[in-house]
C-alpha cells in the first residue's frame, strides 16, 4: 500500500490530466497491486488528513465467498485508532465524481471521506479540501459512496495550510454547484476505531465511464527440474521447485511433490510440506525404481487458487548386469 502525501495534494493542478471517456469496465487487482492509474489503497488520518500512525495498516487476501466481485477481499487492520485506511482515486470533474467502495466489517467500522480540488475562483496555491465522516455497518458486505456524503469545507493555502475560508456543509454535487467544478482527489477509508475491515469492488470514475477494481489474488505459477533426467536404478535425483508471481518474484510458498510412476494411472503424493529456502525454491530428493513423473502441487491459499506444475520424467536406466566368466 502506498501512503498518501502532502506533494501529492500540492501538485493537484499540475498532475491531472484528462483521460478519455469509456465505457463501464471492470479490472482485476492481484492482491493490492493497482495498475498505474488513478486509483489506488492508501492510508490517511481520520481527524485530518496528514494525522496518522506512521505504521500503516497490514494487508491480507483472504478468501471470500459473499464478496461482492469474485472470490476474495483485502482485510484491513490498523494498529490502533485514528487512522483510517481505503481508497484514494483522483478525478479530471469533481462535481460528477463517483467514488464508491465495498466494506465488510464484523462489528462495524467508523470511517472518514476526504475531497481536495481546485475551484476556477481559486488563487495560485490554493485547494478546497472537505471532510466527511462514514459508518459501516456490521450486516455483511456493504457498498459506501463516498460522493453521497455531506462534507464540511475548508479553504486553505495549501502551501503553508493556512486557513483562508470556512465552506460551511454540502454534498460535493451541491457545492461545485455553488462554488464551480475543477479537478481533485477524493479519499475513502474505514478503520478509525481500530477494527479490522474488508474491503473490495472499488468503484471509480463518472457516470458512463466507471471502473470496478475487483481485489483477487495473486498470479502465482511453480516449475519444476530434476536434477538430471535419467538415474541408474538405485540412484538418487533431486527435484526443485518454485513458485512465483507474475512479475517472477518468489512466493517461498510450502509445496507437495506427487508422482506417478509408469503404469500407474494416478499422481500419488510423495512429500508432503516441503518448506521453501530462503530463496523460495523447495527441494526434494527421490529415489525412483522405475521410469517416473513429477510435479509439485500447490495448495489453495488466501492469496492464490492451487494449481499444479508442469511434469517432468526421470527416466531409469535399468542397472547392469553381472558378467561372470
Amino acid at each position: 500500500m502506498r501512503r498518501w502525501t502532502a506533494a501529492a495534494v500540492l501538485a493537484l493542478g499540475a498532475g491531472l490530466v484528462a483521460a478519455p471517456a469509456h465505457a463501464d469496465d471492470s479490472v482485476v487487482v492481484p492482491g493490492t497491486r493497482f495498475p498505474a492509474t488513478g486509483t489506488f489503497l492508501t492510508y490517511f488520518g481520520c481527524v485530518d488528513l496528514f494525522h496518522v500512525d506512521q505504521r500503516g495498516p497490514q494487508a491480507l487476501l483472504t478468501r471470500d465467498e459473499a464478496a461482492p466481485l469474485g472470490r476474495r477481499a483485502v482485510d484491513l487492520s490498523l494498529p490502533g485508532t485514528g487512522t483510517a485506511a481505503g481508497s484514494v482515486s483522483m478525478f479530471t470533474s469533481i462535481a460528477s465524481a463517483v467514488s464508491s467502495l465495498s466494506v465488510r466489517a464484523a462489528a462495524g467500522s467508523g470511517g472518514v471521506a476526504y475531497t481536495w480540488y481546485l475551484a476556477p475562483e481559486m488563487g495560485p496555491g490554493e485547494v478546497w479540501s472537505g471532510r466527511a465522516d462514514l459508518t459501516a455497518g456490521s450486516e455483511g458486505w456493504q457498498q459506501v459512496d463516498a460522493t453521497d456524503a455531506a462534507f464540511t469545507w475548508t479553504r486553505y493555502d495549501a502551501a503553508t495550510g493556512a486557513v483562508l475560508e470556512d465552506g460551511g456543509a454540502a454534498t460535493i454535487e451541491a457545492f461545485t454547484a455553488e462554488h464551480g467544478d475543477g479537478p481533485g482527489y477524493v479519499l475513502t477509508g474505514f478503520g478509525c476505531d481500530g477494527r479490522t475491515f474488508g474491503v473490495d469492488a472499488i468503484r471509480t470514475g463518472v457516470p458512463g465511464s466507471i471502473t470496478t477494481y475487483d481485489l483477487e489474488g495473486w498470479v502465482v505459477s511453480t516449475s519444476i527440474a530434476a536434477s538430471r533426467p535419467e538415474v541408474p536404478a538405485g540412484e538418487s535425483v533431486t527435484l526443485t521447485g518454485r513458485s512465483v508471481d507474475a512479475a517472477s518474484q518468489p512466493m517461498g510458498a510450502v509445496l507437495e511433490l506427487q508422482a506417478r510412476p509408469r503404469g500407474a494411472a494416478e499422481f500419488t503424493t510423495v512429500a508432503q510440506t516441503v518448506v521453501a529456502a530462503a530463496d523460495g525454491t523447495v527441494t526434494a530428493t527421490v529415489t525412483p525404481e522405475v521410469t517416473t513423473e513429477y510435479r509439485w502441487f500447490f495448495a489453495e491459499r488466501g492469496y492464490a487458487d492451487e494449481h499444479l506444475s508442469p511434469v517432468t520424467r526421470v527416466v531409469v536406466k535399468p542397472a547392469p548386469s553381472d558378467v561372470t566368466g
